[in-house]
C-alpha cells in the first residue's frame, strides 16, 4: 500500500467561492502562503452576489484587485436600480437607487462595484495565484482532526489520491452547510427558515428589455411576489418566488411546465424567449453560528452566518471576516503578535455578523433599518474601547459620525500625492503593517515610535497629519491596524509618549515581552 504524501502549510482554506478565495488572496500578498481547497474545478454559475460595498472594494484596492473588477463592471452595462415592475417587458410601477450605487466619494477611495460574483471570483483567483497561494481546484476535504501540532487533513484530490496536509490553521469557508462547523458540533442562533423559495434558472438575451434602464434585479407585481435577478452580462437570469411548505410539495407543484410559466410571467415573454436551465429549492435564512472559533479553526463566511439576500449583505460581510482574520494571521505568523491576537477574531467579528443579519431580517420582514452605509461601512468593533469617551458608543452608524474612535475604520480623508492623483489616509496602511498617524505636532509620538521599532520592523510611521477628522489635536496620535481599523488613539500629547506608545502596543499586538 502506498504511503499517504504530506504537505505543510501555515493556513489551510476550505472552499474556494468568494469568500475563501479572498482570504487566500489577503493572506498570499502579505506573504502568507496558504493552501487553498475547494471541490469544485469550475465556478458556480448560478447567480450570487453582484453588490460589492465600498468597504469590500477597499480591502480588494489595499491588495491590488480592485482596479482588474471595477474594469469588469465598466466593460458591463450599468446596473444600479431596483424596480417594482409589472413584468420585466412591462411598465415599472416604481424604481430605486440601490444603496451600493450611491456616491460614497465623501467617506471612502473607493466606490461600490456592481459585478457578478463570478467574475470577482475570477479576478479574485488569479490574483492570489501569481501572489503564491496554492489554490488546489477538484480537491476535497475527506476529514480531519486537531492534533498538539496544528490540523491534519486528509484531502482526496481530483484524480482520487488521497493525501494529508499539515497546517497551523485551518480557515472554514465551505459554506452554509459547512462540514467544518457540523463536525465541531457548532450550532447556530436564528432563523434557519424564514421562507422556502424556489429559484428557477433560465437562459435569455435580456438587452432588449434593459437597454438604457440601469435595472440590476426588480420584483414583478404577480402573485407569489417573484423576485427577478440577471448576469451583468443581461444573457442569463432566475426568477425566485416562495411558497408555504405546509401546503405546497415542491417535488410536485414545481413541475416544467409550472416553472416555464413562471419565467414567462415575470419576464413578459413567450416560452420561446427563453430557456429553463433547472430549478432548485433553498430556504431563506437569517443566523448566526454559536462561536466562529474552535481552537485552530476559524469559521468564516457563510459557515458563520447566512442572512437573507435583502441589502446584499452575505458576501460582503464574509469578506470582512476573511479581511479581519487575515491580518491577525499575518501579525502572528510574522511574529508581530502574540497568539492570543487571534481570540480577538470572534470577539468583533460575531456581534458584526449578529447585527448584519438583523438588519438583513428587518429589511426582509419590512421593519425599519440603518441604512446600508453604516450596516457596511459605519460599524464598529465592539471589543476596542475608547478610554477617552465619556459615552457609549453605537454599534454603527453613519460613516460620517465617526472621527476616529478605537474600533472604527480610519477615516478617509483625500491625500495630494506626487503625481497629483487622490489618495486616501486608507492608503497610508500598507503590506499587513500597523501605521502611527499624528498630528502636525506630533514629533514626539515619532520618537517614541521609532525608540520602539528601530529596525521599522512592524510600525509604518508616514510623514502625513491628520487631525480634527480623527478626533485627535495637533500633538495626538493614531495607532492604526493591518486592517485599516483604529486601534487607539491619544487626543493629545501625554507626560510619557513612549510609554504610553509602548503599552498601546502591546495591547494591540497581545505581547508581553520586549519589542
Amino acid at each position: 500500500m502506498t504511503e499517504k504524501t504530506t504537505d505543510r502549510t501555515s493556513v489551510l482554506i476550505v472552499g474556494g467561492s468568494i469568500v475563501g478565495v479572498s482570504a487566500a488572496l489577503f493572506l498570499a500578498a502579505r506573504g502568507i502562503t496558504p493552501i487553498l481547497l475547494e471541490q469544485h474545478v469550475g465556478i458556480s454559475p448560478r447567480l450570487r452576489a453582484k453588490l460589492f460595498y465600498p468597504r469590500t472594494m477597499e480591502a480588494y484596492r489595499a491588495v491590488g484587485a480592485s482596479a482588474d473588477i471595477y474594469a469588469i463592471e465598466h466593460s458591463r452595462p450599468r446596473s444600479e436600480y431596483a424596480a417594482v415592475v409589472e413584468s420585466l417587458a412591462g411598465a415599472e410601477i416604481r424604481r430605486w437607487r440601490l444603496p451600493a450605487a450611491d456616491d460614497y466619494s465623501a467617506v471612502s477611495p473607493c466606490q461600490g462595484a456592481m459585478v457578478k460574483q463570478g467574475d470577482a471570483e475570477r479576478v479574485l483567483r488569479t490574483r492570489a495565484s501569481a501572489a503564491g497561494a496554492d489554490l488546489r481546484f477538484g480537491h476535497r476535504l475527506v476529514g480531519w482532526e486537531q492534533t498538539a501540532r496544528g490540523v491534519a487533513a486528509e484531502v482526496l484530490d481530483a484524480r482520487g489520491v488521497r493525501y494529508v496536509i499539515e497546517a497551523d490553521h485551518l480557515l472554514a469557508a465551505d459554506g452554509s452547510a459547512s462540514s467544518v462547523r457540523d463536525g465541531l458540533g457548532i450550532a447556530r442562533s436564528g432563523d434557519q427558515a424564514l421562507a422556502s423559495c424556489m429559484e428557477v434558472g433560465f437562459d435569455a438575451d435580456l438587452r432588449p428589455l434593459l437597454d438604457g434602464r440601469a435595472l440590476a434585479l426588480a420584483f414583478a407585481d404577480q402573485p407569489g411576489r417573484p423576485f427577478l435577478s440577471w448576469t451583468t452580462d443581461q444573457d442569463a437570469g432566475a426568477v425566485s418566488v416562495t411558497y408555504d411548505p405546509a401546503t405546497t410539495d415542491p417535488d410536485t407543484e414545481f413541475t416544467p411546465e409550472r416553472c416555464q410559466a413562471i419565467v414567462a410571467a415575470a419576464l413578459g415573454l413567450p416560452a420561446s424567449a427563453f430557456r429553463i436551465t433547472g430549478a432548485r429549492r433553498w430556504q431563506m435564512a437569517g443566523w448566526v453560528a454559536d462561536t466562529f472559533r474552535a481552537d485552530r479553526v476559524f469559521l468564516l463566511g457563510d459557515a458563520a452566518h447566512v442572512c437573507p439576500p435583502v441589502g446584499g449583505f452575505g458576501a460582503n460581510t464574509g469578506i470582512q471576516d476573511a479581511w479581519n482574520l487575515a491580518a491577525k494571521l499575518v501579525s502572528v505568523l510574522r511574529g508581530d503578535a502574540g497568539a492570543r491576537l487571534l481570540d480577538r477574531y470572534e470577539a468583533e467579528r460575531r456581534p458584526i455578523a449578529q447585527l448584519t443579519v438583523e438588519q438583513a431580517v428587518a429589511r426582509f420582514e419590512d421593519r425599519q433599518v440603518l441604512s446600508e452605509a453604516a450596516v457596511t461601512l459605519g460599524y464598529r468593533y465592539p471589543d476596542i474601547t475608547d478610554a477617552s469617551s465619556e459615552t457609549k458608543l453605537p454599534l454603527a452608524a453613519e460613516p460620517s459620525h465617526w472621527h476616529g474612535e478605537p474600533g472604527t475604520r480610519l477615516p478617509h480623508i483625500p491625500l495630494a500625492t506626487t503625481t497629483g492623483a487622490a489618495s486616501s489616509t486608507l492608503d497610508l496602511v500598507r503590506g499587513g503593517r500597523y501605521a502611527l498617524l499624528t498630528g502636525s505636532h506630533g514629533q514626539p509620538w515619532m520618537q517614541a515610535a521609532r525608540s520602539l521599532d528601530p529596525r521599522g520592523a512592524l510600525l509604518d510611521i508616514p510623514q502625513t497629519n491628520v487631525g480634527p477628522e480623527c478626533g485627535i489635536g495637533e500633538d495626538g496620535a493614531l495607532l492604526v491596524r493591518p486592517d485599516g481599523v483604529v486601534g487607539w488613539r491619544a487626543r493629545h500629547l501625554t507626560d510619557v509618549p513612549r510609554t504610553d506608545l509602548d503599552a498601546a502596543l502591546r495591547q494591540e499586538l497581545m505581547r508581553d515581552d520586549e519589542f
